[in-house]
Order: C-alpha cells, then sequence, then structure tokens
C-alpha cells in the first residue's frame, strides 16, 4: 500500500484558469477514447455557471463568502 502525505499547511497555489478552452474543436478532434467519454460531461458542467470545484478532502468553498 503506498501512502499518501499532505502537506503540513495548505498552499496558496491557483490551478490555472482552464474556462476558454475549446472543448467542442477538442472532443470534434480527438480519438482518445478516454477524451471521447469524459468531454461531454465536462462541456456540460462547464455550462452551468453554478459549478465548482474543491478537493474532496477539503472543506467545500464558502459560497457566500
Amino acid at each position: 500500500m503506498t501512502e499518501t502525505y499532505l502537506p503540513v499547511q495548505p498552499s496558496d497555489a491557483r490551478l490555472p484558469d482552464f474556462t476558454g478552452l475549446p472543448l467542442g474543436e477538442l472532443a470534434a478532434a480527438t480519438e482518445h477514447p478516454v477524451l471521447i467519454a469524459l468531454l461531454p460531461g465536462v462541456r456540460e458542467r462547464l455550462a452551468d455557471s453554478d459549478t465548482v470545484a474543491f478537493y474532496d478532502d477539503g472543506p467545500p468553498p464558502d459560497l457566500h463568502g
């Protein structure tokens, strides 16, 4: 079994903003089976303006902050 160690302090690093990616073009051009399976769901979720992402092992984001 592999041990996973989390940092002592949370990182202030931010994930890049990929909302401008042309996912429709990627979906039409790819032959990769994993992307073919996942891209429709990703595109649908991005269309929902209330979509947020957070790490499963962290607290949910404060949406009313």
